[in-house]
């Protein structure tokens, strides 16, 4: 809503036990500003770019009541307006035209019982490809006719689109609308690299609400999507021996057999190092004369020197950080070069303070060639990171499949690459689980770090969360403490409100009285973000604490979430054309109202960052945060609730607490049931479908396991 404008509501009254007299809105409808007053407020709220106060009152005075129908039906009069030139013009129309595109769309989705509050970023998303391609096409267009497309944009799943499409018309069961369901279920498996056939009917089957009798008509819906290559074939070991049916995406299907090719290209080339390890000051001789390692790190560091694909794996306090300095420290004593780089952000800039080096993110190392081309962005660049002798990826159980297939794809000829990580921490945000995949495979070097340095045995995070990864119970020592809040009366479970209440006092009061902290230095880290207890409700409520609103400073509201100056915030997608990744955080500078928009200075690199209104379901407060966000990102203390109650219970497994544990540096605070904290305890990690082993396997063995792709899919299904 804007000023000035008007909604219509329909609904009823009731009274809320603790709020009272209150009313229910069950539909809204949106009504044009209809006073000379309501238009002048409307114009000048900002809507419009390029329209402010000043020339809202300029305007109405000129047109009065008619108005809105000029801007709408005659826009040219505009240039009657004394302060109305032909620059200011062009942006008053472009700007109108796409506010009125967003009306427009509006009114579709509330006819079909949408919420209008998707348009904003549907028209966005839209408009952005249009650009991109050079069309002339309607957005509205675009919706009616492929309704199902909406599943592209961020925020909006396949029950939101799929109620328009039945809306629009479309029947139940038409082919549209059963091979669109099976597509979603693919496009979002959840991490998996394919799924099996029997569980793409199931899922296709729940996503459409229907009952099991569908399943007759789905395999000639998937035979179907298979002739038209929207969708890939192929019989896969199902880890008993047995081939199984399974279906892929063509873009991961692509993906794993680009990654096991490469794998196998880069280990049967000739390497640089090798070059370097000839001089009489090589690496190796250096290594063996003069570095002080424990024997597993010291075969660590012969393995990357040697090998041109290997993987350094091992948990915390076991010397990852260390042996990946020596190796760095060998290699640069050598004169030869090494580009390092993590997933995130964070994770880089904690590989740089690790290692004395500069460290960026996979995605900036990739950049550092053209997406199209092999030579580097520059002409006159000469130290792509590309083409160093060695690149060391820290973190690369973050890695996913189709990032780590694009950083292969841009390698050089001879680079060494070494990817450093724990294989039980949680797999990646996206499809795959590369890290666990490439150790599956015998034939490719690893060495794995498992005993504790001294320094690190008095740790009870690092102790404990060695106990976790092995399934054992936990002990309370001076960095890591489990906090009952069971009644001592009655050993009973507080409500989760109550809960929450002490979560936020000991991240905002105890916490920081006791040690003389910042609460920036304390992070809370929960499992699932709905809920008393979920990143949402915690961080508006620590925001409250830390950051509440003040009279007379700006803050703007979105999906119910105020963001104010000073605000922790964190990007929770990538937008190459901000220089942002998933998982950057930041603190907001400056809130914006005339040019509606926010300022956001991120922690990485201090980098201006800014986020239009309508772009804030990109941008979520970071007080607390998922764990799967945190992955990679170390903190000073850090703070997890631990609760059966809410859909969060369902995330609780043994590699999510793992996780969260090994983030803190100084101290972990578990706050909740202690039922919850045995279930994470005893939960095994959930395996994703993937055969990228199998075909790393293949590739570098030449033995063929997997039939060929595109099998024919015939006959009856069976769902069980």
């Amino acid at each position: 809503m804007h000023p000035g404008e008007t909604l219509r509501l329909t609904g009823s009254f009731a009274v809320h036990p603790s709020y009272g007299r209150e009313f229910r809105a069950s539909g809204c409808q949106y009504v044009e500003p209809a006073t000379i007053h309501a238009i002048r407020t409307y114009l000048a709220s900002g809507l419009v770019r390029g329209i402010g106060p000043k020339l809202a009152d300029a305007i109405v005075d000129e047109f009065k009541l008619d108005t809105l129908q000029i801007i709408d039906t005659a826009p040219e009069r505009l240039l009657e307006v004394h302060l109305i030139g032909p620059s200011r013009y062009r942006e008053i129309v472009a700007a109108w035209q796409a506010h009125q595109e967003i009306r427009q769309l509006m009114v579709l989705l509330q006819s079909a019982g949408i919420s209008a509050t998707h348009a904003p970023r549907i028209v966005r998303h839209f408009r952005i490809d249009l650009q991109e391609a050079q069309e002339v096409t309607d957005v509205l267009e675009i919706v009616q006719a492929t309704p199902y497309r909406l599943t592209e944009v961020y925020g909006i799943g396949f029950v939101t689109a799929d109620r328009l499409a039945l809306w629009l018309g479309l029947p139940e069961r038409s082919p549209q609308r059963l091979q669109a369901a099976m597509l979603h279920s693919l496009e979002n498996a959840g991490g998996h690299c394919f799924l099996w056939e029997k569980q793409l009917y199931r899922k296709t089957i729940k996503n459409l609400g229907e009952d099991e009798s569908l399943a007759d008509l789905l395999p000639a819906e998937l035979a179907s999507l298979v002739a038209d290559q929207r969708v890939i074939a192929q019989d896969i070991p199902n880890g008993t021996g047995r081939l199984l049916p399974a279906v892929f995406t063509p873009r991961l299907h692509a993906a794993e057999s680009s990654v096991a090719s490469r794998v196998a290209r880069l280990r049967a080339t000739g390497t640089r190092l090798a070059t370097l390890g000839a001089r009489r000051n090589g690496p190796l001789e250096v290594l063996d004369g003069a570095v002080e390692l424990a024997p597993a790190q010291k075969a660590a560091v012969r393995m990357a020197l040697t090998e041109p694909v290997s993987v350094l794996t091992g948990g915390p306090g076991c010397g990852k950080s260390f042996t990946v300095r020596t190796i760095v420290d060998l290699v640069e004593a050598a004169s030869g070069r090494v580009a390092l780089a993590a997933p995130t952000g964070r994770a880089a800039k904690r590989l740089a303070e690790l290692t004395g080096r500069s460290a960026t993110t996979v995605h900036r190392l990739i950049k550092g060639r053209r997406e199209d081309e092999s030579t580097p962005v520059s002409l006159f660049e000469a130290n792509d990171p590309l083409d160093a002798d060695l690149i060391v990826i820290d973190e690369a159980s973050m890695l996913d499949l189709p990032l780590l297939d694009r950083l292969l794809g841009k390698l050089a000829p001879g680079v060494h690459l070494l990817l450093v990580g724990d294989v039980h921490q949680l797999p990646s945000v996206g499809p795959g689980q590369v890290l666990r995949d490439l150790l599956a495979v015998d034939e490719l070097p690893r060495t794995e770090l498992v005993d504790i340095f001294r320094q690190s045995q008095d740790s009870a995070i690092v102790t404990n969360a060695r106990e976790i990864n092995h399934g054992r119970s936990i002990r309370n020592g001076a960095d890591f403490w489990f906090i009952d809040v069971r009644r001592p009366e009655d050993g009973t479970l507080p409500e989760p409100q109550e809960i929450q209440d002490t979560v936020v006092d000991i991240v905002t009061r105890r916490l920081p009285e006791r040690y003389g902290l910042n609460t920036c230095d304390i992070q809370v880290l929960a499992p699932g973000t709905k809920g008393p207890l979920g990143t949402h409700d915690l961080g508006l409520a620590i925001q409250a604490k830390v950051n509440p609103h003040r009279d007379n400073t700006p803050q703007h509201f979105a999906d119910g979430r105020p963001y104010r100056r000073g605000d922790r915030v964190i990007a929770v997608r990538n937008d190459p054309r901000k220089g942002v990744v998933n998982g950057t955080t930041g603190k907001v500078t400056e809130i914006d109202a005339k040019e509606r928009q926010l300022r956001m200075r991120t922690d990485d690199d201090g980098t201006e960052v800014v986020y239009a209104w309508d772009e804030l379901d990109e941008l979520f407060h970071a007080y607390a945060i998922t764990v799967h966000r945190a992955q990679g990102s170390e903190y000073p203390m850090v703070v997890v609730p631990l609760t059966m109650s809410g859909p969060s219970y369902l995330l609780l497994r043994r590699n999510l607490l793992y996780t969260a544990v090994t983030r803190a540096k100084q101290m972990l605070v578990l706050v909740g049931d202690p039922n919850a904290l045995e279930r994470a305890i005893s939960q095994p990690a959930d395996r994703r479908n993937t055969s990228l082993a199998v075909r790393v396997r293949e590739a570098l063995t030449g033995t063929v396991v997997l039939p060929r792709p595109s099998r024919a899919v015939d006959g009856q299904a069976s769902l069980y």
